[in-house]
């Protein structure tokens, strides 16, 4: 039925389109147009799937229009509809028998995204920093260490206390085995884990992000060329960062007997001792293969950095979500080639392969 109540066979007219094999019909009477292609049912076809996967690889939109012979708005629109459709993080975990590590590293990324708001706002009277504010968003997102899996990502307003609590709580709604959470300097990150998951899981500080945070102290008082200041900051770093607990506490030996520091030293030390603990995790349980950095979830951001990099800002909140979504889906089936080491056996397969218990050879991420 069209708008005026009447059936489609009783005011259809058939409407000439432009580059498309399809028919679409108009009513005589309420001026109503349909049409019956597969399109509007949800249909991709594959040559849509091309454009977008050759997005996702790091294929610019003039690029991609001149490969394909379309301009960059239709490019840019079948983007957005070929990313509406692809399943999230909580349907993958519903589908496939996944078997994680329960070594988590947790971060957030900065993404700009326009607001809508801004039409209406003076920017002349906003500093520059405020602009950049009010077009910013966050990704959260989770690695596992074990089998370099996303369990789970979202993107959030910020990285706040709320928005980490609602990221764990999916996370763990479906039922990542949290045993260690690797993360930075930000103190919300553990605290919204404990509220979520409770006191039964190990946290691991991030070793090098600590590190920069001493050098960054030092500077700030004027000691980034003091030779005593920097040896100290070395001392600290071979402590966290020792093969062994043993070559571990010789360091830290090393670091009672210091004596004579200026305040702003005393200061640098206080810090390491109030997150001693945390610090060394990974040499406090060495069966566990714990990572002491958050390297594994830098690494995915620069991978995903270079991606924003031609695309500069999503026009619509629904843009970037879906956008970021379908790039975790492509990270998640992509094999991994240049790994060493003991991942080495990692080389040929993809993450969801190694985390899934069944046997995956492929899988269409674009339409599962």
């Amino acid at each position: 039925m069209c708008h005026s109540g009447r059936t489609k066979k009783q005011g259809r007219r058939f409407l000439k389109t432009s580059r498309r094999h399809h028919q679409r019909f108009r009513c005589l009477i309420c001026r109503h147009t349909w049409s019956l292609s597969k399109k509007t049912s949800g249909f991709i076809s594959a040559h849509e799937k091309n454009i977008c996967r050759a997005s996702l690889e790091r294929g610019s939109l003039r690029i991609l229009g001149r490969r394909y012979g379309r301009s960059r708005t239709a490019v840019m629109k079948i983007i957005h509809r070929v990313t509406k459709e692809v399943k999230d993080s909580v349907w993958v975990a519903g589908q496939y028998p996944l078997q994680w590590s329960g070594i988590l590293a947790v971060d957030g990324k900065s993404i700009r995204v326009y607001n809508q708001l801004a039409k209406k706002l003076d920017l002349s009277k906003l500093t520059l920093l405020e602009r950049i504010y009010l077009h910013k968003k966050v990704w959260l997102c989770g690695i596992d260490y074990g089998t370099g899996d996303l369990p789970h990502y979202e993107l959030a307003d910020e990285e706040t206390m709320i928005d980490l609590v609602l990221f764990f709580k999916q996370l763990k709604n479906i039922n990542y085995p949290l045993r260690v959470l690797v993360s930075d300097g930000n103190e919300e990150i553990i605290r919204a884990a404990r509220l979520v998951y409770g006191p039964g899981f190990y946290h691991q500080l991030c070793t090098r992000h600590f590190i920069e945070g001493l050098k960054r102290k030092s500077r700030e008082a004027g000691l980034e060329t003091d030779g005593p200041t920097s040896q100290l900051i070395h001392l600290i770093q071979q402590t966290i960062e020792a093969e062994t607990l043993e070559r571990a506490a010789e360091k830290l030996a090393q670091l009672k007997r210091q004596r004579g520091l200026y305040s702003r030293q005393r200061e640098l030390l206080k810090m390491f001792y109030d997150h001693l603990n945390e610090l060394t995790t990974h040499l406090q349980h060495l069966e566990m293969g714990i990572p002491h950095t958050t390297n594994d979830i830098e690494n995915l951001f620069r991978q995903l950095n270079l991606r924003l990099k031609s695309l500069g800002i999503f026009g619509r909140y629904q843009y970037a979500r879906d956008y970021l979504k379908t790039w975790a889906w492509w990270r998640r089936c992509t094999p991994f080639t240049d790994c060493k080491g003991g991942r080495k056996t990692r080389n040929g397969r993809f993450p969801l392969q190694i985390a899934c218990r069944k046997k995956l050879v492929d899988i269409d991420f674009l339409s599962p």
